[in-house]
């Protein structure tokens, strides 16, 4: 009976062990079994909203000052955002929606999320595939209307296991099948931190290769930019300015026929930009 009590402690100290090892064992499991983390939507969507325009000046306007350099920096920002929205109105739309729904896992091993959605009058199935691989995750949007196409690949796409870098490809239309747009995106969730690029790949035009570029910095005294390069011109825009307090400067060789920065203040009229 001694002998079993001296031994109770070491029994005590196998069985907890054996606790221990099992939980671990429980945490890891295999990737591919467990449903991978949806890019987020900034890394397919810009938030043009975040440029000022006339509404988010802090004074009234001056009619005396132009407002030129805002100007012609909203002015490309304007086309590109005038182009995104229209041209991705479908897809971007279906990714979104993604969200509100959860997957199933395939007989393949990848994860699907279908569901219906409306662009405009029109209703749109969704099939998003996931698919677990080492190096990340693949991903695959097929969309159908109704009496107009089925499982069409309108994107693919591929992102690292934690979700903050990927691509994404994207083609035209369901009658245009050949990519037209690529997107290259990351985040910092730490600190705060993202960009995203969109790219023109359409071969054999004037624009291809033409771009254009924001990102989210923590940079002082700007927090945000974009570059807007567009290629049949070899013309580069670079726009930054303060999100918080709406000051800014933009540097265009062409338009302003010399290499400096052209400043605008709080209220986006011209101004002298610091030394």
């Amino acid at each position: 009976m001694m002998r079993f009590i001296k031994f109770l402690p070491i029994l005590f100290m196998i069985i907890l062990i054996g606790l221990i090892v099992s939980c671990e064992d429980d945490k890891t499991t295999n990737p591919q079994d467990q449903a991978p983390a949806i890019p987020p939507q900034s890394s397919m969507v810009i938030n043009f909203d975040e440029f000022p325009d006339t509404a988010s000046g802090s004074a009234p306007d001056n009619p005396i000052l132009s407002k030129r350099n805002w100007g012609w920096a909203a002015g490309n920002v304007a086309v590109w955002n005038s182009i995104l929205t229209l041209t991705l109105a479908v897809p971007v739309a279906a990714f979104v929606e993604a969200f509100n729904h959860q997957p199933v896992k395939q007989a393949a091993g990848s994860w699907l999320w279908q569901y219906s959605v409306a662009v405009g009058e029109a209703i749109f199935t969704a099939k998003l595939f996931g698919k677990t691989v080492t190096e990340g995750v693949e991903w695959k949007m097929l969309l159908s209307k109704s009496g107009a196409y089925t499982d069409f690949e309108w994107f693919t796409g591929f992102s690292n296991l934690p979700a903050t870098e990927g691509t994404w490809t994207l083609n035209k239309d369901p009658y245009q099948l050949s990519p037209f747009l690529y997107i290259e995106w990351k985040r910092n969730t730490t600190e705060g931190t993202a960009d995203v690029k969109y790219t023109n790949v359409v071969p054999v035009n004037p624009e291809y290769g033409s771009n254009i570029y924001y990102g989210k910095t923590n940079e002082i005294p700007h927090n945000r930019f974009y570059q807007i390069f567009g290629a049949a011109e070899n013309r580069m825009i670079d726009i930054k300015w303060n999100y918080e307090s709406n000051f800014g400067r933009v540097k265009d060789s062409i338009y302003f026929e010399d290499s400096n920065w052209h400043c605008w203040d709080e209220r986006l009229d011209d101004t002298n930009c610091p030394e």
